[in-house]
């Protein structure tokens, strides 16, 4: 009876944790598109004047890391992106901006297609604000149907997270009485979730390291190459040092440079002690050349090593939760 109520307990927070994080999730969502369309409204009123590109080039920025395995909250990662300088007139005096558009850009997204669009020397069409004419843009609107797309995200993100727990709460009702142990249901359905979740994990981590293997190759260099000291919060308001490799390479593709500074797909592997994490890095001597596989789509996306670090540490995941909820069912 006690494993039976732990497993129903479970079962009924899972369902409310993961509808709460739905619904914090669309909140997030639908604040930001708030804020996009009350910015992109104001834009419509900002006068039009006529501009020249100066600049259009490739800048690598490094930017906080939100990939698996980033377990501190200050790990970072280089990204390219399109670097936009105009310049343009109002009454008589010259002003210069980088903000070219109001969507915004997350990195290695886009980086060709936007250089393409905006070459330097090209003339322009230049939107700014008439109460201060400093602030411009080129594009001042979303795409077609950006804003209905976000609303409908956020809600359908709710509503079908809460329709597939309750359906999914029958669902298991339905097979309590066919399973060996039934007391143990919520539970066992908890790991096998979680099993199927780190399976998929790996199986897209490793289609990912197969379609590099698949991709153009090109020259690099290693522009620096140690360790990145890290905050790691470790629970109880404590924090601690934990170390990483750092592997900075540039390379070029059609005659622009871009940065990267991963080496493999998968996760970011840390330790408290250097010396247990200094091994890519010896392997990556500061100067040294090498090759670059590069995603011909986004060319700001690149890797070193067409694998996946860490890929064992999931499937032994997947199979330790998989086995587990196996064995709170009864089949083994």
């Amino acid at each position: 009876m006690y494993f039976r109520g732990l497993g129903d307990a479970v079962e009924v927070e899972l369902k409310f944790l993961l509808i709460g994080f739905a619904c914090v999730i669309a909140g997030s969502l639908s604040f930001i598109t708030f804020v996009k369309w009350r910015e992109v409204q104001a834009m419509s009123q900002w006068l039009p004047t006529p501009g020249k590109i100066i600049s259009s080039r490739v800048e690598a920025r490094e930017v906080r890391s939100s990939g698996v395995g980033s377990d501190s909250s200050d790990t970072t990662e280089m990204r390219n992106f399109p670097a936009i300088t105009f310049e343009y007139k109002v009454g008589g005096k010259k002003f210069q901006s980088s903000r070219y558009s109001v969507k915004e850009n997350l990195g290695n997204f886009e980086v060709t297609e936007t250089l393409a669009q905006f070459p330097r020397g090209a003339e322009v069409t230049v939107f700014y604000n008439p109460a201060d004419p400093s602030k411009a843009v080129i594009e001042r609107t979303m795409p077609d149907g950006a804003f209905k797309f976000m609303a409908q995200l956020s809600a359908g993100l709710v509503i079908g997270t809460a329709v597939l727990m309750f359906s999914l709460g029958g669902v298991l009702e339905a097979l309590r009485p066919h399973l060996p142990k039934p007391q143990n249901l919520g539970a066992a359905a908890l790991l096998l979730f979680m099993g199927l979740f780190a399976l998929r994990m790996g199986f897209a981590q490793k289609s990912l390291a197969e379609q590099a293997a698949k991709w153009p190759v090109t020259p690099g260099r290693i522009e620096s190459s140690g360790l990145q000291a890290l905050r790691n919060y470790s629970g109880y308001r404590r924090w601690r040092t934990v170390f990483k490799s750092r592997i900075v390479y540039t390379y070029n593709v059609a005659g622009q440079r871009y940065t990267s500074d991963r080496v493999t797909f998968g996760a970011t592997v840390t330790a408290s002690l250097p010396g247990l994490v200094r091994g890519q890095a010896r392997s990556y001597a500061e100067g040294s050349k090498v090759d670059v596989h590069y995603d011909p789509a986004n060319p700001g996306s690149a890797v070193l090593e067409c694998r996946v670090r860490g890929l064992w540490l999931l499937w032994v995941c997947s199979v330790a939760f998989l086995g587990g909820a196996a064995w709170l069912a009864g089949f083994i």
